[in-house]
């Protein structure tokens, strides 16, 4: 089950193109899922970032986890929409492409995922790379600050 709150007017993705990339994530990971995604502006992920995290920036995703259960992956991604929108207009990249990578990111965080060192944030670029493939995206690259 994935519920999606729209909570931004930078850019409309189809709730189904999001729901496809869940499924190809967890479909590799063999899981289920009760997913909330929330699509938000830059002033409300700084805000969570904040209330959080400690931290007064804008990210592009924030998961949190809402259970420990190994059967069925629980938790709430946030994304912001602006951030892919303004990333994506840098790199000459798809806007569509780049909020699902954070979605994806976020769903490999709240996987066990993690990219706080160079060597597993490798890890996880590459199964990244390989569900943004699998739907069709093109890959950013690592000299694109894609890591």
């Amino acid at each position: 089950m994935v519920e999606i709150a729209n909570l931004q007017k930078h850019y409309e993705i189809k709730s189904s193109k999001i729901k496809h990339a869940v499924k190809e994530v967890l479909g590799k990971e063999g899981k289920d899922a009760r997913l909330s995604i929330a699509l938000v502006d830059n002033s409300k992920i700084k805000e969570l970032n904040k209330q959080y995290f400690n931290s007064d920036e804008v990210t592009d995703v924030i998961s949190f986890p809402l259970s420990n259960n190994k059967n069925i992956l629980c938790g709430e991604i946030i994304v912001s929409v602006e951030t892919a929108v303004d990333t994506a207009g840098k790199r000459n990249i798809s806007i569509e492409g780049e909020i699902v990578l954070y979605i994806i990111h976020g769903i490999l965080h709240l996987l066990g995922y993690d990219d706080g060192n160079e060597g597993d944030a490798r890890v996880m670029h590459e199964e990244e790379s390989k569900t943004l493939k699998a739907l069709g995206y093109n890959v950013p690259r690592v000299e694109d600050g894609f890591l």
